[in-house]
This record gives structure tokens, sequence and C-alpha cells, in this order.
């Protein structure tokens, strides 16, 4: 991995959003030989992906057998994947057998420890790849999409996280009124899914002025965010705009 690239995390992340810093971590898909390199002396790292940095979003999680006592020790990670074509949550931990490369879906992300404790995101769905490394398991939640801290043991909140969880949450609400809607959901890909949060979120700053002037930045990322996406992926853009007004 090339030493110079940086990795935007806690703090900087936020210093990001509101100055328009722009890092990457390379066009090539991470996998857990480059975790378990970062996370020798971590339990987890988040890398948020676009609008923060330019790339993909990346989660590693570190599992040991014994707990470091040094950081936050991973000890389950759960998440959501599909399952013919429905929603349903899964969990990562030391005694899972999971493909080396699969699919999680858009939702929530808890990374737990032994004592119950945990530090939560936001996805919009991606590729899970697992492998070990030197008697650690690692895991690497990788997408297109951003991935938002939500709070917990050892962080704060992205900006943006709030709504992502609040839209989501929706999502999962009209995906269990209707199977059909469900179905289709499972078919959209994350690029898509951000896409309607993106545009969701634009009519709801477009038709509150408190909104407005109390997330100032927030507002202004999604405003980048919007024309980035009708540039650079309008097929999406249309997608997701069509998601949402569904909603």
């Amino acid at each position: 991995m090339n030493r110079t690239r940086r990795l935007v995390t806690g703090a900087a992340v936020r210093d990001a959003f509101a100055t328009g810093l722009r890092t990457t971590v390379g066009p090539a898909p991470l996998g857990p030989d480059v975790g378990a390199e970062l996370l020798e002396k971590l339990g987890f790292l988040l890398v948020p992906g676009a609008p923060f940095a330019e790339g993909r979003a990346y989660l590693f999680v570190c599992l040991r057998r014994r707990p470091t006592l040094r950081h936050f020790d991973p000890e389950r990670v759960d998440y959501w994947v599909v399952e013919e074509r429905r929603g349903v949550r899964a969990t990562f931990d030391w005694f899972a057998s999971l493909p080396t490369e699969s699919a999680f879906a858009w939702g929530s992300l808890r990374v737990i420890d032994r004592l119950g404790m945990s530090n939560e995101y936001v996805s919009f769905g991606g590729t899970l790849r697992v492998g070990k490394h030197d008697g650690r398991k690692v895991a690497v939640f990788g997408s297109s999409a951003p991935i938002l801290a939500r709070g917990g043991h050892s962080q704060g909140w992205d900006p943006g996280a709030e709504e992502a969880a609040a839209f989501l949450a929706r999502l999962r609400a009209a995906a269990g009124r209707s199977l059909e809607f469900e179905h289709r959901l499972s078919e959209l890909a994350p690029e898509v899914i951000y896409a309607a949060f993106v545009a969701d979120s634009r009519a709801r700053y477009r038709d509150s002025l408190t909104l407005a002037d109390w997330r100032p930045r927030t507002l202004s990322s999604l405003r980048r965010e919007e024309v980035r996406l009708r540039d650079s992926a309008p097929a999406d853009w249309t997608s997701g705009a069509e998601l949402a007004e569904a909603l």
C-alpha cells in the first residue's frame, strides 16, 4: 500500500466535510491483507468515502481470540444481507464460516466488543471480504457509497449520518409493508440507494428553511453530492430519484 496515501477518520472526517478536503486510498478495492496491516494495533478503522474523500468507503474490523485490552476489541459485527430477495440480519464473529467475498446490504453496521459495547455505522450496501492473517480474522466492508459513523463507544457522529439513518429506517419500514417493494430494493446497487438518500434529503432541505439554517454544512455537502451524482452517474441518480419519489 502506498504510504503517502491518507486515511480520513475521526475528527479529520468532520474537518474534511467542512473544507472539501479530498483524499484517496487507491482505485483498486482493498482486502483483508491491507486490513491486517492497518489493524495491527487497532480493532477497527473507518475510511468513509465520498463526500469526505475520493474513492471507495471501507470499514476494517479485526477479530482476535483474546482481547488486547489496549483498544476497542471487536468480537462480532452485526450487519444486513439479502436472502431470497429479502433483507435479513447477519453476524460476523470468530466462528462464522463465510466465503472470502460476499455482498452486504444497506442498513446498520454494529461493531461489538466482549462487554456488549458497540460502535455503529450507516451503510448503503457493498462487498464484504474476509480473511485470516497471523491468527486474526479481518473483515473489510467496502462500498462505492459512503459508510458513516453513527456514534458509539469510541467515536462521534459523521455529518449526514443522522439523516442517512432516518432515511434507511423509512426504507426498511416501507420494505416491511410491501414484499414487492422489498424485492425491488434487493436488486438495487449501493449507488442507487445512496442517490435516493441524497435526492430525498435535498427535497427535505428545500422544503424547510429551518433545517437549512440549522445544518448548513450538511446542506452544502448534499448540494455537492447531487451535482457529482448527476454528472458522474446520471443513470444511478435517475433511479435513486425515482426511488425517493416512491417513498
